[in-house]
């Protein structure tokens, strides 16, 4: 009998330390897609579950709002955004999101026992939520509560607190097709005017084959 219950413990013990917290898109508005790793583009739908390495993508006036656990992601228009991780170990939720481009506000909510560790990453700054409010487009920073350590690509660090905005300055000349594509659709979209059927996936695929490139002038008539 007291093995029975050691075992029993033992499982219990294992559920406790390692526990997956569920990411669910809440609600959708315009044209919001989802990517599985490997897989085609498809168009997300409410109640649908978000795993990690799922990739997230937002058309022109569209919006997808994400519930990771306790916390909330709204993914603003024009945005490509990665899960890489969302977790529950040892008391502690991780949360890992890869902002490929794009803009997201999050409000990362505390829950009675557990810690909260939230980061996002961009091809260009890193920032790490302590319990707060903020929006964030991979380079500009808005805190408006609690803070975040806002982290650039040479490692520099600056703690950001509420009603303060931080923005990643003198970043360099982009190395890969990748680093292009940020750079070009990163713009603001309320200065451009885009046709609603502009299709932001297609065009970034297009944009995958300019990696290593070295000079290359690129022009877009945006209708």
């Amino acid at each position: 009998m007291k093995k029975h219950i050691l075992v029993i413990l033992i499982i219990f013990m294992g559920t406790f330390l390692f526990a997956d917290i569920t990411a669910v898109v809440k609600d959708i508005s315009g044209k919001v897609e989802i990517q599985v790793p490997g897989g085609r583009w498809k168009k997300a739908t409410e109640g649908m579950k978000i795993e990690e390495g799922y990739m997230i993508s937002t058309g022109f006036r569209s919006e997808a709002v994400l519930e990771l656990g306790s916390s909330q992601v709204i993914v603003k228009q024009l945005t490509r955004m990665e899960l890489t991780e969302l977790v529950e170990k040892e008391g502690t939720v991780r949360t890992g999101l890869n902002l490929r481009v794009g803009k997201i506000k999050a409000e990362v909510r505390t829950t009675a026992g557990l810690r909260q560790e939230f980061r996002l990453t961009s091809p260009v700054s890193t920032a790490a939520v302590r319990g707060t409010s903020f929006e964030y487009d991979g380079i500009n920073l808005k805190v408006l509560e609690g803070s975040v350590e806002f982290t650039n690509r040479r490692g520099q660090k600056r703690l950001v607190p509420a009603g303060v905005a931080s923005r990643i300055i003198g970043t360099s000349l982009p190395q890969s097709g990748e680093e292009l594509k940020n750079l070009l659709i990163s713009i603001d979209p309320s200065t451009l005017t885009i046709p609603e059927e502009f299709d932001i996936p297609g065009f970034m695929d297009f944009l995958d084959g300019f990696d290593g490139i070295t000079d290359v002038t690129i022009t877009i008539n945006w209708g």
